[in-house]
């Protein structure tokens, strides 16, 4: 004789079965869900070349040079912002200076200051990306002038040498002008371009930072501002040679300084750096059709 179950029984077990199903595609969905945030953030990585963000410096008055980056940033696929320079214009005329939203309101130089008010204006401009970075909480962030060119696989390079970057790095020099870094020993096990940094890169016009850095530096520059008796390169490469930042240097360079740098030089180098010594092997602006 076949004996009904209670109605109770099924409804209960109809009901376990439904939470299952959700419980199961609840999970997967996270996991899902999850996965596509991870890959979304390596793209988006990769679009500013493996850091989190991508400041160009530019002063006002720069609006060729804009349009000139802006043109080799949307060709190679890089996302980046402007970020307004001060300019010796803006240390020598303090009164007519607007700040921009977010920056900090800095203490003026002496109307009689000594020091040349291009590195006041170059010191200046890197206190405020750096005093950003902080701000921001970025845990990473690319500085280029607003006139340089880049190797036509720069991102495929990038995207490499980050990989193999140490977890402790500080600061990275995408270029410089000093001597060679591969005077000094390769990282085991990293990328063939990537050498610890000497303390003689002596440019500042295609940097990477950590919030890390970031954060100690600030410290050191507000101690020195409004009377800097350094450049801001030459601070940089006192604080390397410790090793009281942990830096390292792309050798060859994949990024250098365009033709029009050398006939008109941007405030974001200082006055007393030498000139840059490298070339591109593969140059971005070349294949734009700018003679260099």
């Amino acid at each position: 004789m076949f004996i009904r179950a209670p109605p109770q029984r099924f409804l209960r077990l109809k009901i376990f079965v439904f939470l299952s199903a959700i419980c199961i595609f609840s999970l997967a969905g996270t996991y899902m869900f999850a996965s596509y945030i991870d890959t979304a953030s390596k793209n988006n990585n990769y679009l500013t070349l493996g850091f989190h963000h991508v400041y160009v410096v530019s002063e006002r008055t720069h609006e060729s040079r804009r349009r000139e980056m802006a043109r080799l940033m949307r060709f190679q696929g890089i996302l980046f912002g402007f970020y307004p320079a001060t300019s010796p214009h803006d240390i020598d005329n303090p009164d007519s200076y607007t700040h921009w939203v977010g920056e900090d309101h800095w203490a003026r130089p002496m109307a009689n200051h000594t020091e040349p008010s291009e590195l006041l204006a170059h010191f200046r401009t890197h206190m405020n990306i750096i005093n950003d970075v902080v701000r921001l909480q970025l845990p990473s962030a690319l500085v280029l002038a607003d006139d340089v060119d880049l190797e036509l696989d720069v991102k495929q390079q990038m995207h490499a040498i980050v990989e193999t970057l140490p977890t402790t790095w500080e600061i990275l020099f995408l270029a410089h002008c000093g001597p060679p870094e591969t005077l000094l020993p390769s990282l085991p096990s990293s990328h063939d371009r990537l050498f610890v940094a000497s303390g003689t890169p002596a440019c500042s016009f295609a940097y990477a930072l950590t919030y890390q850095a970031a954060y100690r530096l600030r410290r050191v520059l507000n101690n020195m501002w409004p009377s800097p008796q350094k450049s801001f390169d030459h601070v940089l490469g006192d604080m390397i040679r410790p090793l009281y930042i942990e830096a390292y240097a792309i050798e060859p360079p994949l990024v250098a300084k365009a033709a029009a740098a050398a006939a008109a030089p941007a405030h974001s180098q200082s006055e007393s750096s030498p000139p840059p010594l490298y070339s591109l092997r593969n140059s971005t602006l070349i294949r734009l059709g700018h003679m260099i």
